[in-house]
């Protein structure tokens, strides 16, 4: 687990008591190497879901700043929104872009040549 949260190999060894040299010999196997690639993809989904469920939240906050007495106030957060709706637009597009493109090289790699 200390691997999949970026620790050194040097300290990992410490944390788990294990040497260095066998925390080396197991960043060497690739099954290994996976292994630790999957917990930390675990440990950023899981990160994610938390970050996306307070996103609403904070939209709502921001949003609510609209209505502020104070005009450069409501200048900052519409400005704000607007920034950040284009590019959470453009990230999606992207994302769904980058997903046509897979399903048709799948496609491609599948049709007989």
């Amino acid at each position: 687990m200390a691997l999949a949260v970026g620790t050194s190999a040097s300290e990992a060894a410490r944390q788990t008591g294990i040497s260095l040299s066998t925390v080396n010999r197991r960043l060497a196997d690739p099954d290994f190497r996976r292994f630790v690639a999957q917990l930390r993809g675990q440990m950023l989904e899981r990160a994610l879901g938390r970050v996306t469920d307070s996103m609403s939240k904070a939209a709502d906050t921001l949003a609510g700043q609209l209505d502020a007495s104070e005009p450069a106030i409501r200048i900052r957060a519409a400005r704000a929104l607007l920034s950040l709706g284009l590019r959470l637009h453009d990230a999606v597009d992207i994302v769904e872009r980058i997903r046509q493109v897979e399903e048709e090289l799948a496609r491609y790699r599948q049709s007989p040549s």
